[in-house]
């Protein structure tokens, strides 16, 4: 048995923030919801956030990779209004070891981290956001195939 994930997903926005080590400063933000897409680099970021708060309305969940630690956190301190996105976030870092035990990484290994850097895609958030989703719909495949093979085990999760 397959779980159609189109319905799920569409119920959730994926973001990447691109944040300035030293500084903490947002240089970057995508945001993908459905067919929807919100990039933003640069200055001016209260308007990026403000698309950002209106692309997010009326979603059930919050999807990155690293969003709890990151990207989450990044967000409240420049907008505070937005820490209540946090509520039902999805984390795909935190749910990989679960959903793929003997190959934890899976996908998440960055393109431009594995040594087989992709010209124009460095530090691409847009890319990165979409890659959660694919993640995120692998992990749900991975999880209904537990329950079918293991369901004590999907229960202890």
């Amino acid at each position: 048995m397959t779980f159609d994930t189109a319905p799920f997903l569409a119920t959730c926005v994926s973001i990447d923030l691109e944040v300035d080590p030293k500084s903490a400063r947002i240089f970057a933000i995508a945001a993908v919801r459905g067919e929807a897409t919100l990039v933003h680099k640069g200055a001016a970021l209260d308007p990026a956030l403000d698309r950002l708060e209106a692309l997010c309305d009326g979603a059930a969940h919050l999807v990155g990779h690293n969003i709890l630690r990151h990207d989450l956190p990044h967000l409240v301190a420049n907008r505070a209004q937005l820490a209540g996105l946090g509520a039902a976030a999805i984390d795909t870092l935190w749910l990989n070891p679960l959903a793929f035990p003997r190959n934890p990484y899976h996908h998440l290994v960055k393109h431009y981290q594995d040594g087989r850097l992709q010209v124009g895609h460095l530090n691409d958030p847009e890319l990165d956001a979409r890659l959660a989703l694919q993640v995120l719909s692998d992990q749900i495949a991975a999880f209904t195939r537990l329950g079918q093979e293991a369901p004590d085990a999907l229960l202890a999760y």
